[in-house]
């Protein structure tokens, strides 16, 4: 198996298991359009994955094809330009009182830093690339797959006309 095939392997495994979903999940919520077995073998790398079925996979996981065949968004921003929409936050922090352990990390260290700069009426917060770097090594992931847990959870803040990651 090559390195990209390696990659990509690697990045279907780290997709899953951060929605939280094991094999059989994904099979069931799919309805059976992506059976465990194959996307094991997918993730093992044993199987060679085609074009129609990593479009497949992108639309069920909810992320660019671009970013499931190469690690990059063809809209993501440089590594060190996260801003995060705190109204976003704030509502999560409020109506998800069982949140995953990830979620709590993160917003425990946003109201820290929120606290720490004294920017108690800001709507935004731009995350420094020592805080991301902090939070992805914190959370166990990568600076994509952080940028692809904010954009799934709808927490980076997009300025009209920028359109979603």
């Amino acid at each position: 198996m090559n390195i990209e095939m390696e990659e990509i392997a690697a990045r279907l495994r780290s997709i899953r298991l951060s929605r939280n979903l094991t094999l059989a999940d994904v099979e069931t919520k799919s309805h059976k359009q992506l059976r465990a077995v194959a996307l094991g073998s997918y993730e093992r790398g044993d199987r060679t994955l085609s074009v129609k079925k990593a479009a497949q996979l992108s639309e069920f996981y909810d992320v660019p094809l671009s970013y499931l065949l190469t690690g990059r968004s063809p809209t993501q921003k440089a590594e060190d330009e996260i801003v995060i929409d705190l109204r976003r936050i704030k509502a999560l922090s409020i109506t998800e009182e069982k949140s995953s352990p990830t979620a709590q990390i993160l917003f425990s260290f946003i109201f820290g830093i929120i606290k720490e700069r004294q920017d108690f009426n800001g709507e935004i917060l731009s995350l420094r690339k020592s805080d991301i770097a902090f939070l992805t090594i914190t959370i166990g992931c990568t600076h994509e797959e952080f940028t692809m847990y904010l954009s799934h959870n709808k927490l980076l803040f997009e300025t009209k006309g920028t359109g979603s990651l």
